[in-house]
């Protein structure tokens, strides 16, 4: 499902608690993820913004399923069954999107005391390299400036694409549920992460701003730079703050939302944080396992933060 479509779902299901008093997005919107973590939220007044805040969206692996359309038992199988057979998904023209000023027009929050600044903790990056194609995956990125974020950039497929010339890319926030999983699952860097995404569920992309992207609810194009600054702290899927370092800074160029969008907060160290990032791991174990005994199943325990046992 679109990430809008997985909300109003929640809603229809009753499984959506939606705070109708003003809240800001100080501390306090983080605050109520934290106290309320393991039920989707919908912030529907928040301070000085006109855009609503949906939070703990996918924070357990049933959410997960329910967003595929698929059974909880099926999870595995089904993200296995889309690495193995990707397919490549249909280009649309976008369609109800409107261009904004600056970052400062997003409800982007300060989670915690000792973070760094505000931090936009759900984005997937999106790029393209003429040699391997389109790339989808996760970068925290703490804002800096009104249109400057630093990321944290690991030594992975983005980065690579960096070191190989890229400079402009895109950033989407609020995505489709197949999107969200398929941009954690780990793969050689020639997979498209977004045509695993369309394995998993049908999930076209959209043509803006001279890039093929997911249909998110927020879409930004930003352009790498030269420039470097201290990212972080930061707080990780171990709930310890990550150490402060110097991080390539990227600059915002659009930034283009849907009309009446929705922002998606991802509490850092919360349920959501860490199902997003464990779950999607669970089918490359499986895979690996299961080259010398039979598998019946995997799961990433919560006790190792859903990252460190399984």
């Amino acid at each position: 499902m679109k990430f809008r479509e997985f909300i109003e779902y929640l809603d229809e299901k009753g499984k959506l608690v939606k705070i109708k008093k003003e809240v800001s997005i100080e501390y306090e919107i983080a605050t109520l993820m934290k106290m309320l973590d393991g039920k989707p939220l919908l912030f529907e007044n928040v301070a000085g913004y006109d855009m609503p805040v949906a939070a703990n969206v996918c924070c357990n692996r049933s959410l997960l399923a329910e967003g595929l359309q698929i059974d909880e038992k099926e999870l595995i199988k089904k993200m296995l069954n889309a690495i193995e057979n990707p397919v490549e998904p249909e280009v649309k023209e976008a369609e109800g999107y409107r261009e904004l000023n600056s970052l400062e027009d997003l409800p982007i929050l300060l989670h915690y005391p000792q973070d760094g600044g505000k931090y936009i903790s759900s984005a997937i990056v999106v790029a393209n390299d003429a040699e391997y194609g389109l790339n989808a995956s996760y970068h925290r990125m703490m804002v800096i400036g009104e249109n400057k974020v630093v990321m944290r950039i690991l030594p992975r497929d983005f980065h690579k694409y960096i070191e190989r010339g890229l400079k402009e890319f895109a950033i989407c926030i609020g995505n489709p549920i197949s999107v969200a999983i398929a941009s954690a699952i780990s793969t050689p860097t020639e997979v498209n992460e977004l045509a695993i995404a369309n394995a998993l569920e049908p999930t076209h992309l959209i043509e803006i701003g001279n890039h093929k992207v997911p249909e998110s609810e927020i879409i930004m194009i930003a352009e790498i730079t030269d420039e470097m600054h201290d990212e972080g702290p930061f707080l990780d899927l171990t709930e310890t703050f990550d150490i402060v370092r110097k991080q390539k800074v990227a600059k915002i160029k659009k930034i283009y939302a849907k009309e009446k969008a929705i922002y998606h907060a991802l509490l850092p160290g919360g349920l959501e944080h860490k199902t997003l990032m464990g779950t999607p791991k669970e089918p490359t174990i499986f895979y690996e396992v299961s080259k010398v005994c039979d598998v019946k199943d995997v799961y990433i325990t919560p006790g190792g933060c859903s990252w460190l046992h399984g």
